[in-house]
């Protein structure tokens, strides 16, 4: 399996977990102010949230794609910020919600199309991304566990780290950390958690990816979003995902033993007590 070599020290455990209670929620996202202040109005009073939105109209939207890292310090960055104003909209937008230095922040990944234009993938820059109407947003809404944005030292990025609260259950924060097989990573934190199954939310990178179908991303830094997945059933996940420059987007569900963690990966798992 491919690995890359990150700036700093190997972090410890490599699988982070934090039980927490959750919620189903579905909510409506504001039009006409920045995207992350809209989240944040509709996920106040949970500690964290997971939020997929399809089919929303922009009235602007910007967003960055993965790059080659200017020197050492980072294995990969991002690209100049891409984006369009007027018409536009967003087809399926994934987004983990959680806090920086206490504050509402949020990471997502996803796909949109300017108006008239072709449709890219990338890492939506959500306070300069504002919503041209109302959209209904679904996902859950976590207590008892949260994603903090702090620096990492292994990576040399500021990441979203699990704040482990209160417990819970049913629900949990996880992230995975750099150089283990996405799909492995997410079975061996469901059997961490004692679970006989769960389904699993969230986005991530990937050095490349490996397909069941064959197909193959060759580029080293990549952002991807889970379309669907299951861990602890001995499925591995579908995702789709971009890398460097854009050009080209795949979807498709992930060899498994193939497909290492870049970054980070960074999930909320549900439990399942059957298939």
């Amino acid at each position: 399996m491919r690995t890359l070599r990150q700036p700093g020290p190997v972090g410890h455990p490599r699988i982070d977990i934090g039980p927490a209670e959750g919620t189903p929620i579905e909510m409506t996202l504001a039009a006409g102010i920045p995207l992350e202040e809209a989240v944040a109005q509709a996920t106040a009073g949970y500690d964290s949230a997971w939020l997929e939105l399809w089919d929303a109209q922009v009235a602007g939207l910007r967003y960055v794609v993965p790059d080659h890292a200017p020197d050492e310090t980072h294995v990969a960055w991002y690209s100049e910020t891409h984006g369009f104003d007027g018409p536009g909209s967003i087809q399926h937008l994934g987004m983990i919600v959680g806090r920086h230095d206490g504050q509402s922040f949020l990471h997502g990944h996803g796909l949109w199309t300017p108006e008239g234009g072709a449709q890219v993938m990338g890492h939506i820059l959500a306070p300069q991304t504002v919503l041209a109407a109302p959209v209904v947003a679904r996902g859950i809404g976590l207590r008892g566990a949260k994603f903090d944005h702090l620096p990492d030292p292994e990576t040399n990025f500021e990441l979203f780290q699990i704040a482990p609260g209160q417990g819970g259950a049913g629900f949990a924060a996880v992230r995975l950390r750099p150089n283990q097989d996405f799909a492995i990573g997410l079975d061996a934190a469901c059997a961490a958690l004692g679970w006989p199954a769960a389904r699993v939310h969230g986005l991530g990178s990937l050095i490349g990816a490996r397909f069941e179908d064959d197909a193959v991303m060759e580029s080293h830094a990549t952002e991807f979003l889970i379309t669907e997945a299951t861990a602890g059933l001995g499925r591995t996940p579908e995702i789709m995902i971009v890398g460097i420059g854009g050009d080209q987007i795949l979807s498709g569900r992930l060899i498994r033993g193939e497909n290492p963690v870049l970054i980070t990966a960074e999930l909320i798992l549900e439990r399942l007590d059957g298939p």
